[in-house]
């Protein structure tokens, strides 16, 4: 039996008759719209899904950034361009990783707003369903309807928590290349410092060089 029949399966009764057709062509008019907002919801988790690669990309640059830093840093005294070169490709990186940032927090409200819209729906189509059990021929839709519902919400939140997992990650990989870069930085200089101490006759201290206190 087709989901919403033809002219000559509603009832003979006028005043019923009308009532059925009316149903059915809310519940017609529910569905386009709840179709168009699954689609609507399905781009942006698409979206979203993208920005967290490019976020994810950001962060590798940045590792780079900071191994190439890293290395300037070992030869401080020969290499002072190139370490400058260094700190302004992590500073890009940075900036980049935080308009990423940006742009995912801009697709999780505009997410979060077809959400509630479909949340809105859904509630009007239960209310259908409450005042039209009378009518057989629109349960197998509702059924659909549930599961394609029940489908939705297993996505959206299987996608939340890969989302949370991934920026977590991002978090935890920039700040130990931060502190790694720093703690790097400390050593060199405390290296270049005591490398650079003068001995008697000019030339570099031994105990300077060693840490050995001089007599």
């Amino acid at each position: 039996m087709p989901l919403f029949g033809k002219s000559d399966s509603f009832s003979e009764n006028p005043e019923i008759r009308q009532v059925e057709k009316m149903i059915a062509k809310e519940a017609r008019d529910d569905q386009r719209a709840l179709d168009h907002t699954i689609k609507d919801l399905s781009s942006a988790e698409k979206a979203h899904n993208k920005s967290i690669k490019a976020a994810d990309k950001a962060a590798h640059a940045l590792d780079k950034a900071v191994e190439k830093e890293h290395k300037a840093a070992k030869a401080l005294n020969r290499a002072a361009h190139n370490h400058d070169a260094a700190v302004s490709s992590e500073q890009s990186a940075e900036n980049t990783v935080q308009i990423k940032k940006q742009h995912e927090a801009r697709l999780e409200q505009d997410l979060e707003q077809k959400r509630r819209h479909m949340d809105e729906i859904q509630q009007r189509k239960s209310h259908n369903d409450v005042s039209g059990h009378q009518y057989p021929c629109l349960r197998p839709w509702r059924r659909e309807l549930r599961h394609r519902a029940a489908c939705l919400l297993t996505v959206r939140h299987v996608h939340q928590q890969l989302r949370e997992s991934k920026l977590s990650q991002i978090h935890a990989q920039a700040a130990a290349a931060a502190d790694a870069r720093r703690a790097s930085l400390d050593t060199n200089s405390r290296h270049a410092s005591i490398a650079g101490e003068p001995g008697p006759g000019g030339a570099p201290s031994t105990a300077a060089a060693t840490g050995a206190p001089t007599v």
